[in-house]
């Protein structure tokens, strides 16, 4: 009988202890699932949290190539009208030359028409290359802004690429459903069964018989 219970008792706890196994694999298999969820779930908050301050960014970075083109057109404009003030002065200084010259500083009609003469002519070649100059310069103008403008703009859909599309974070991590069910408690009971079955079965083999009782031959 002692046999038959430390038997019973080995079967009991090794039931046990295969239980205590399976959840512990159980268990594990539970807490790796988690850990892989939260840290896919960390790494897409950290994506969009990344995404949303490179839109900022952007923003930001777009009002500077505006704000930059808008300096480089002042530039251009200021040149421009540098270079008509500058004809426009030249225009003047020979209009008050013409004016010193002439009759007051030549003695006789004909050499007063003759000085007047040369100094119209001067003038209007004069004006002719400033007009010249000026559309020329115009011209310059407005190509040098297109470029300047196609720069920008250039600049602006590289900006905006860099964000045109929002972080993708793909499927989830699989879980790992392999769960083990653990060993059966009808095995254990069954087991039980048996081994009582057995050891009743010894006891009654291993039973002395009574005391003064004779066996018939």
């Amino acid at each position: 009988m002692i046999s038959m219970g430390l038997s019973m008792a080995g079967q009991v706890a090794g039931h046990n202890a295969e239980t205590a196994a399976a959840r512990d694999r159980n268990n594990a298999k539970a807490r790796n699932n988690y850990i892989k969820q939260r840290e896919y779930e960390i790494q897409a908050n950290l994506d969009n949290v990344k995404y949303l301050s490179d839109v900022q960014e952007q923003d930001y970075q777009q009002d500077l190539t505006y704000a930059a083109m808008l300096d480089q057109w002042s530039e251009t404009d200021f040149e421009l009208k540098k270079l008509f003030a500058t004809k426009d002065l030249e225009i003047e200084e020979k209009i008050a030359k013409m004016h010193q010259g002439g009759a007051s500083e030549q003695t006789g009609a004909s050499a007063a028409r003759a000085t007047i003469g040369k100094d119209v002519l001067e003038l209007g070649r004069a004006k002719a290359h400033a007009i010249h100059e000026k559309m020329m310069a115009t011209k310059e103008t407005e190509m040098a802004k297109t470029r300047q403008w196609r720069a920008a703009k250039n600049d602006s859909h590289k900006l905006f690429m860099d964000v045109a599309f929002a972080p993708v974070h793909g499927f989830a991590p699989p879980e790992d459903r392999s769960f083990e069910r653990g060993p059966s408690k009808a095995g254990l009971v069954l087991g039980l069964a048996q081994t009582g079955f057995q050891g009743f079965k010894d006891y009654k083999a291993n039973k002395a018989d009574p005391v003064g009782k004779w066996k018939r031959d």
